[in-house]
């Protein structure tokens, strides 16, 4: 029986074991351009299967956080192929996660760039930003600008651009954030995309933008390097979807018929269909591995490999694994305060908490200074 600790093929890509180090923004990058302690800390990391950078913005107007890194220009180009080189000298193989975070940010995060979205819906959710003074405060969400028409395949042009600076960078492969209830997830949802054009209307036309971001990002590194994050049912950052299972059945049955790398599920946030997916997952001698969890309603439309997120042990990764519901496993704060988190899984070695204060932003402290274990 496969271990979770064991080498796994992901197409073209030997990875050393099935643990995924999770996209975590830790808002280390006040220019935008990725720095050395990012290429360290990244480094530390690489005994994971596969690293999944932090949410990394394709042009500045899709910067929703503060001290994020961009892939806009050569100098972020040139500071992200020191992180893929860094990885690379320690035998890891990294993937970018692209986020572009639409309505989810505030001006003040991005010089001043007014936010844009599929509809002019303000989120009733709050966003942590840092004014000139260096003062943070907890504001809500900014208005954002409905994009035209024609304005929508400009974005799209915009994430081809940064999988191309991404693969300069020498990154083995990209990701695509449509979770989390930014820009793709904001096409995907009902309350988010009012439109009644060719972008919205329908789960048909609401699907369109994400399936052509993923042509436009297989147009730079092929399907089989490139992933997909989604999130079915969530309500995080004010996603409310009144077409959660159509829409969600739809968009997985195109992404299977386009065989990208995987499908990336996150499941650790809150649920608005929590009943009608615990129902479908929850057969006899299963409920302890995918209660209340999407992984049924995903593995019935995708044959392709999936990766799991959200709160989870290793022992709960192995089986999930066993009962053949997901081939891939990220681990997230975990992976904050154990850098050699595959060698203490391998160990049986204690696993230690990270620093809740030193999270977000900073410097080495909380971010570069956790110990591998002894010996």
């Amino acid at each position: 029986m496969a271990s979770v600790l064991e080498p796994f093929d992901l197409g073209p890509i030997r990875l050393n074991n099935r643990l995924v180090m999770g996209p975590m923004t830790r808002a280390r990058c006040p220019t935008g351009t990725p720095n050395a302690i990012m290429a360290e800390y990244y480094a530390q990391r690489a005994s994971a299967g596969l690293i999944l950078t932090e949410g990394v913005w394709p042009e500045i107007n899709a910067q929703g956080y503060f001290s994020t890194p961009g892939i806009e220009n050569d100098e972020q180009t040139a500071g992200w192929k020191a992180v893929t080189d860094a990885v690379h000298a320690r035998g890891g193989k990294i993937f970018m996660q692209l986020m572009h975070c639409g309505r989810v940010g505030d001006p003040v995060n991005n010089g001043g760039h007014q936010l844009v979205a599929p509809s002019a819906v303000q989120a009733d959710f709050q966003i942590l930003t840092v004014g000139d003074d260096g003062n943070v405060q907890l504001v809500r969400m900014a208005m954002p600008r409905a994009l035209e028409t024609d304005e929508v395949d400009g974005v799209l042009d915009g994430l081809e651009r940064a999988a191309v600076n991404a693969k300069a960078a020498g990154f083995d492969g990209i990701e695509l954030h449509a979770a989390s209830g930014y820009l793709p997830m904001q096409f995907l949802s009902t309350n988010t995309n009012q439109r009644d054009d060719k972008w919205g209307g329908t789960p048909e036309k609401r699907t369109r933008f994400t399936i052509e971001a993923m042509e436009r990002l297989f147009n730079v590194f092929g399907p089989e390097r490139t992933g997909i994050k989604i999130a079915p049912g969530i309500l995080y950052n004010d996603i409310n979807d009144a077409e959660v299972e159509p829409t969600y059945d739809l968009l997985v049955r195109k992404l299977d018929a386009m065989k990208p790398a995987y499908l990336h599920f996150q499941t650790s946030l809150s649920y608005q269909h929590l009943n009608e997916f615990s129902t479908v997952a929850s057969t006899e001698g299963q409920v302890e591995v995918w209660h209340h969890w999407p992984y049924q309603f995903l593995r019935d439309r995708f044959t392709g490999p999936i990766i799991a997120s959200g709160d989870l042990t290793l022992d709960l990764a192995q089986k999930t694994l066993d009962a053949g519901m997901a081939d891939l496993f990220v681990f997230g704060r975990r992976y904050i305060s154990n850098p050699d988190l595959f060698e203490r899984f391998k160990a049986g070695a204690d696993l230690a908490d990270p620093n809740q204060m030193t999270i977000y932003g900073g410097a080495e402290a909380g971010y570069t200074d956790y110990p591998a274990m002894a010996g």
